[in-house]
């Protein structure tokens, strides 16, 4: 789906959409986001805000992440409500540009069309934690043979272990 910006009306545009489990593709290998478990259910209203372009919406799924300490796979349910101004890029070319402040707060879109499944991969990216960890108490892999902690106990000597976790 794309939604045409050259003509929104000023009571904007709305759209609800589902994404499948199968529509999220990861950008990295080693992406904490390892995939989807259920569909993408999404809401967008997009309307003119001056010279910029409001899109506000919301949308909710249950993820699956990868930990950072133990490597295991693990569920997390995500609702997140969201607003954006977008733009359409005022820069050609390779040329150096300084952005002024209220550049900040705005993304800026090559072209006329808006993808909406863009936005939402975007904002689902952003609300997820830099640290995923399956639970709060997760031990995490042994710095020694790499066996998970939560699930085995290893036959690696514990100072060995307390050596390396000392400077942390």
């Amino acid at each position: 789906m794309k939604i045409d910006l050259t003509n929104i009306p000023l009571e904007g545009r709305e759209a609800d959409f589902t994404l499948k489990p199968d529509w999220w593709k990861s950008d990295l290998e080693e992406d904490r986001i390892v995939g989807l478990e259920s569909p993408v259910s999404a809401w967008i209203k997009i309307y003119p805000a001056g010279n910029k372009i409001a899109v506000e919406g919301s949308f909710s799924t249950r993820l699956l992440l990868r930990c950072d300490r133990c490597l295991e796979p693990y569920s997390w349910d995500l609702s997140k409500d969201f607003r954006i101004y977008l733009s359409i890029s005022p820069f050609k070319g390779n040329a150096e540009v300084e952005l002024l402040e209220d550049d900040l707060n705005l993304d800026f879109i090559d072209g006329k069309f808006l993808h909406p499944d863009q936005i939402i991969k975007e904002q689902l990216i952003l609300t997820v934690p830099m640290k995923t960890l399956c639970t709060v108490e997760c031990k995490g892999l042994c710095p020694i043979c790499g066996c998970n902690l939560n699930t085995t106990t290893c036959s690696c000597s514990s100072g060995d272990k307390n050596f390396l976790f000392s400077n942390q």
